[in-house]
């Protein structure tokens, strides 16, 4: 009957694996949040230049100078949500690496446990082989047992019949 493997950390390791998931997760979320502010930026700048284009166009056609300051206002506007972008744009780098630190040394946690249970299922088969060695061995030393009484029984039949 061949004995079941059975890992006596089978629970850390689960743990612990659900909880490099929750930070891979985690840090899915953070890069994406990430991303999500870059291209926030860059709509701003895209916005930023053409207002830009369109104030210099305006000196093209006679005009108040409302006008003007209408777009010198919304460029000072832009320039300034461009400014609170960037540093939005910082907190969140900040963010997506402290969650890349966690789910790094969660991995590690993760493959620290693995490597245990790699090492036990070594030892685990080793084990195994000392002990089907030890059963075939035995097999052998009966059967040799067997095999030596049979001669001898076999001789001492031949003895009689002579």
């Amino acid at each position: 009957m061949k004995k079941k493997f059975r890992f006596r950390l089978e629970t850390v390791e689960k743990l612990r694996k659900r909880e490099e998931d929750e930070r891979l997760r985690a840090l899915g979320e953070a890069q994406q949040k990430f991303q999500s502010m870059i291209r926030k930026k860059e709509d701003i700048l895209k916005s930023l230049d053409q207002s830009l284009v369109e104030r210099e166009n305006l000196a093209e056609t006679p005009q108040t100078i409302y006008a003007f300051q209408v777009y010198n206002d919304h460029i000072l506007g832009s320039k300034v949500r461009a400014y609170q972008a960037e540093m939005q744009i910082q907190k969140a780098k900040k963010v997506v690496e402290k969650t890349l630190r966690a789910y790094l040394d969660a991995k590690r946690k993760t493959r620290a446990i693995e490597l245990l249970r790699e090492k036990a299922f070594d030892e685990f088969k080793i084990e195994l082989r000392k002990k089907e060695n030890k059963e075939l061995e035995e097999l052998y030393v009966m059967r040799g047992a067997y095999m030596r009484a049979r001669e001898e029984e076999l001789r001492a039949e031949e003895g009689e019949d002579i």
